[in-house]
């Protein structure tokens, strides 16, 4: 087996590890609420206990950036270790995305939530892995394994429609059902200005560091 498989899979194992324990601790509701669910709060929650809830909690759990994100580094990070020369331009741009995708959510947590958020039990184990591990792990091995030179400029633009795909589907969800995954989405509280604004810093923020994968891919393929 080659380093660059054995990275690839070592990769795959942790998003999907983090992935699979969140999905397990909700659908069988291994963590019991902390608190009341509030019926007039604007954020995720309120399903019944139990598997009766199950897929009320599924459901809301796939409405986070966090697990769009490693739901995509496990998938892409499969395909490359079933096939480490796995090519092709839609392919290299999810695979771009994906690492794009698992950088803002480990940013996005430590500067805007890690400090108020307190995860217990099974919790803590898929949020160590869906917040730190993984996007730390997958940082590594694209910087390590690639594959080289498929992050090209034009993907510092389009790396970004999956990102907005999902703010606007955020943004119509909660518009439908009075109810956000983050604090700092919650429209009815701040208002679209704010929100809308939070949202642009982000993308800029992204942005900038999409161009630094982009050199790092420069420096790289040139002394490969």
């Amino acid at each position: 087996m080659s380093t660059a498989k054995r990275l690839f899979g070592i990769n795959a194992l942790a998003a999907w590890f983090g992935y699979g324990v969140a999905e397990i601790a909700n659908i069988l509701q291994l963590v019991p609420n902390s608190e009341p669910y509030v019926a007039d709060s604007h954020m995720f929650g309120g399903s019944a206990d139990g598997l009766a809830g199950a897929i009320g909690r599924v459901f809301d759990s796939h409405g986070y950036f966090t697990t769009w994100s490693n739901l995509l580094v496990a998938l892409t990070l499969t395909a490359l270790y079933l096939n480490p020369a796995r090519a092709g331009r839609i392919f290299s741009w999810l695979r771009n995305t994906a690492l794009l995708m698992i950088t803002m959510t480990m940013v996005l947590y430590h500067l805007l939530l890690a400090g108020s958020s307190s995860p217990e039990s099974w919790y803590a184990i898929s949020n160590i892995f869906e917040h730190y591990l993984t996007p730390i792990i997958t940082i590594l091995v694209w910087g390590a394994a690639g594959p080289r030179g498929r992050f090209t400029f034009g993907h510092t633009f389009s790396v970004f429609i999956i990102p907005i795909a999902y703010l606007v589907y955020t943004l119509a969800h909660g518009a439908i059902a009075s109810v956000y995954p983050y604090p700092f989405f919650d429209v009815i509280k701040y208002g679209y200005p704010f929100v809308l604004t939070l949202m642009g810093e982000v993308i800029v923020g992204g942005y900038v560091v999409a161009l630094l994968y982009l050199g790092i891919e420069k420096l790289r393929s040139r002394r490969a």
